[in-house]
């Protein structure tokens, strides 16, 4: 969606809000204010930038 390549995807992060139980995940978007993340369970869920903490 965005030209340019974030230096965030791959990244592992921790959710400051655990989603369905799943508080880890890995960054495979970059909206720009929203990430896309993909939990432990193998779901993806965008998330606020400032509601995750990269590992």
């Amino acid at each position: 969606m965005y030209e340019y390549e974030s230096e965030l995807l791959g990244e592992t992060c921790e959710l400051g809000t655990p989603w369905k139980g799943c508080r880890f995940a890995t960054i495979i978007e970059d909206y720009g204010k929203e990430l896309l993340v993909q939990v432990s369970s193998g779901a993806e869920v965008t998330v606020l930038r400032d509601e995750v903490f990269i590992l």
